[in-house]
């Protein structure tokens, strides 16, 4: 700047290595100062233009400079109820920009006079306002509110003793750094995936994911893996009076007897026994002969209704193969499901149309009751009279 004397390299020794950030600067003193639109970024080159129309050979500037300095801090800093800036706030020709890259990079002068204010409130050095000086006030640590109460005492000693003055406050980096916000998705730890396990003997077929049992009011349930299947010759039978077959499914600490029968062309399951006690359904199992039986939780709880065992994601089917066929089947019949043939969604549709019936049955109803005129006037002729007890 030609008529603009500022810092040169006693400023930058006392403000140090100073980073890339943008701070607000607050710009006044002299009646030619600009108004300027406050939601704009300015550069270091556009802020020099700015304060280089301001000056001129006869102008006295004095700096105040915060350590750190935000807009946060201009609009969240309250003392009670009172914002901390309240001297600053009542100067009414001010230039006030929000956002400007190395405001004090740009005061670069051999004349500059570096002035640092103590903690009592005093400053390093008496300061004697010139033509041409300029004085950088660094106001280092404290808060806010004491600052402002020392840059509207200095600045009016200053003004009275100069008039042709410039003042300025500013920081030397924010207070508040942007930091880049990283989106990352958050997902559910997912569970292990279970992989059914398929338990086969002579006459018997069964796929399963998980066997639990215990107590009907427990949070979690035991699980025990079934490992093998197993026909119990004594309980089964192929005659055809009557069909049975026991399985027993065998497992750590854990032993499952099913009982099946056949009757009429359908299989039921007649008994389920949890290590030697038994258990019941409350729903009974009775499916076709060439079907199987697919359920993702099937229960059974004890006589007294205080335990239950857990099958879940099972598929099972009884066989009795006839001559010829192998005696250890490999592949399921068509799967019949544990699911109540009305649901919810079946009711709700039956209520839909129920109610559509109705409408439509009384719009019907009205339309039918509809008559014409069977009479009507002739107009050369009698007018008609119609007698009330028609």
């Amino acid at each position: 700047m030609a008529r603009f004397p500022v810092v040169l390299f006693l400023a930058l020794a006392v403000f140090g290595c100073t980073r890339a950030a943008n701070v607000p600067v607050f710009v006044w003193g002299k009646p030619s100062v600009t108004y300027v639109p406050a939601l704009s970024s300015y550069s270091s080159s556009e802020f020099e233009a700015l304060v280089d129309a301001q000056v001129d050979e006869n102008t006295f500037t004095v700096v105040f400079a915060e350590d750190r300095l935000s807009t946060e801090d201009l609009s969240q800093c309250k003392l009670k109820t009172q914002t901390c800036f309240k001297n600053l706030q009542k100067i009414e020709r001010k230039s006030y920009l929000p956002s400007v890259e190395e405001p004090l990079s740009v005061l670069e002068g051999s004349n500059a006079r570096s002035v640092l204010l103590l903690s009592d409130g005093s400053l390093s050095e008496q300061i004697v306002p010139q033509a041409g000086g300029i004085v950088v006030v660094n106001l280092g640590s404290g808060d806010f509110a004491s600052h402002d109460a020392v840059i509207d005492a200095l600045y009016a000693r200053l003004r009275n003793a100069y008039s042709n003055i410039l003042a300025i406050y500013t920081g030397k980096t924010p207070s508040f750094s942007p930091s880049s916000l990283v989106r990352k998705t958050r997902q559910t730890e997912q569970e292990p995936e279970r992989v059914p396990k398929t338990l086969s003997t002579d006459g018997f077929l069964m796929s399963i994911e998980q066997f639990s049992y215990g107590p009907v009011d427990a949070a979690e349930l035991t699980v025990v893996e079934l490992d093998a299947a197993i026909k119990v010759a004594d309980n089964s039978s192929s005659e055809a009076d009557q069909q049975t077959l026991q399985i027993r499914l065998t497992g750590t600490s854990a032993k499952v007897d099913l009982f099946f029968m056949v009757s009429q062309g359908s299989w039921e399951v007649t008994g389920v026994w949890f290590n030697d006690q038994q258990y019941y359904l409350r729903h009974r199992v009775h499916v076709n002969q060439l079907f199987s039986y697919r359920c993702n939780r099937w229960e059974y709880m004890t006589l007294d209704l205080q335990n239950k065992i857990v099958l879940e994601e099972v598929q099972v089917q009884p066989f009795w193969p006839a001559e010829g066929e192998p005696a250890v089947p490999t592949r399921f019949g068509d799967a019949w499901h544990c699911v109540g043939f009305t649901t919810g969604g079946i009711l709700s549709g039956l209520f839909l149309i129920l109610i559509f019936l109705i409408i439509g049955a009384y719009g019907i109803a009205w339309m039918m009751d509809i008559r014409t005129m069977d009479r009507f006037d002739d107009p050369k002729g009698k007018t008609i009279i119609v007698n009330t007890a028609e």
